[in-house]
């Protein structure tokens, strides 16, 4: 019986990886397909991948992009909370939950949630503090609404961190 039990389990095991792989090929040929702009095929092929794989994370994320690049923002949001919860289901690794807090913040930002949005970042940039970007974006609300002290703190570690843009950016507003 315990063999019965061992081997149900390997063999579980073994094909939620194969369906993983499949589902991520899935994706793969999706994103060849949104790079030629074929929004369609795309998504198409974004769900094949998520009916193999119902937590398949990157599936979400793209298919995020594609409703961000349709201005359904709403949609998008949805989309996004779904690849981080699957990515938390999934033990993924800070730089993706990273990339999903900040995509999520792009969002807020577009639906003129700022505190949400800086919420995000504060939140991608505790997971990954070498991603220039986060500060960047960060720099870029905290200016909005009126935080000059913290646009520039921001810039200046996006410039530490290489950010050509940031470092002109530096100069143009914390002189």
């Amino acid at each position: 019986m315990k063999k019965f039990i061992l081997l149900f389990f390997i063999s579980n095991a073994a094909f939620v990886i194969l369906a993983q792989g499949k589902a991520n090929k899935l994706v793969q040929k999706g994103n060849e397909y949104l790079n030629s702009l074929d929004f369609n095929k795309a998504d198409e092929l974004y769900n094949k991948a998520l009916s193999i794989d119902s937590n398949c994370t990157e599936a979400y994320i793209q298919k995020s992009d594609l409703e961000i690049q349709k201005s359904e923002f709403n949609k998008a949001l949805t989309l996004i909370e779904r690849a981080r919860i699957a990515a938390e289901l999934k033990n993924e690794k800070n730089e993706l939950i990273a990339h999903i807090h900040s995509v999520r913040s792009f969002i807020y930002f577009n639906i003129n949630n700022y505190q949400k949005a800086v919420d995000d970042l504060n939140v991608a940039i505790s997971l990954n503090d070498q991603n220039s970007s986060y500060f960047f974006m960060r720099a870029l609300i905290r200016r909005m609404n009126s935080d000059i002290k913290g646009c520039c703190a921001d810039l200046k570690q996006a410039s530490n961190l290489g950010l050509q843009k940031a470092n002109d950016s530096l100069s143009m507003y914390c002189k």
